[in-house]
């Protein structure tokens, strides 16, 4: 089965193993478009826990309304939560410790840490319990870009040590760039994909060249 439902971010992710942590980073509405298509794709077949770590928005129901009539997929089996401060954060990641068998994606985990540089350790009390969350079930998540240097993701060095999978996502005009970062036994790597994957799905097998479209079958 497809991890993401888009065949070209699935290249740069096989292989994997379920219980590793993939994580897509960078432009924060590509990050969120491609949460909503994970959302809708993987409804199909399981089970997904979804928390937002934003007090208002991100959660585009049009957007996912339209993925999940393409997909025909199961809108109850989608579990939206939501966190508005560092505390709720960590009282839904414990929560979700009793879940099992499931696709948990985890929407900007870091989002209420303190602004405070002193304060960001609070990031390993997250990025502990992200880690027991892959006992049972398989972790996404959709994170921002560090506050604190440049180019990785947010949650600091135990986040970067437990995500086994790091995709970064750069837009581009009519494409975004996905940036392979880090994976356990594949070399760092760049792909270009079209936007109009992720604005107009089209099944894999509707996908074809100039070439296929206008040459007549022999």
């Amino acid at each position: 089965m497809s991890i993401t439902g888009l065949r070209l971010l699935d290249q740069l992710i096989h292989p994997y193993d379920r219980c590793w942590i993939i994580e897509f980073y960078g432009d924060p509405r590509l990050t969120l478009m491609t949460a909503h298509y994970v959302m809708a794709y993987r409804s199909v077949y399981e089970k997904i826990y979804v928390m937002f770590n934003i007090e208002f928005g991100g959660l585009d129901t049009l957007y996912l309304t339209r993925l999940c009539r393409y997909f025909n997929c199961d809108m109850s089996n989608i579990m939206i939560s939501r966190a508005f401060k560092l505390d709720d954060t960590i009282k839904l990641l414990k929560d979700l410790v009793d879940i099992r068998g499931s696709l948990v994606l985890l929407i900007f985990p870091y989002n209420h840490l303190s602004k405070d540089p002193l304060r960001y350790t609070d990031a390993t009390k997250v990025s502990g319990l992200i880690m027991r969350l892959t006992h049972f079930n398989q972790i996404m998540i959709f994170n921002t870009t560090t506050r604190y240097g440049r180019y990785m993701p947010e949650g600091g060095s135990l986040h970067h040590h437990i995500v086994k999978i790091i995709i970064r996502l750069i837009d581009k005009r009519e494409s975004f760039i996905a940036e392979l970062i880090k994976h356990p036994i594949k070399r760092n790597m760049i792909i270009s994909i079209p936007k109009v994957l992720l604005e107009h799905p089209l099944k894999e097998h509707s996908i074809k060249t100039l070439l296929e479209w206008t040459s007549k079958p022999s």
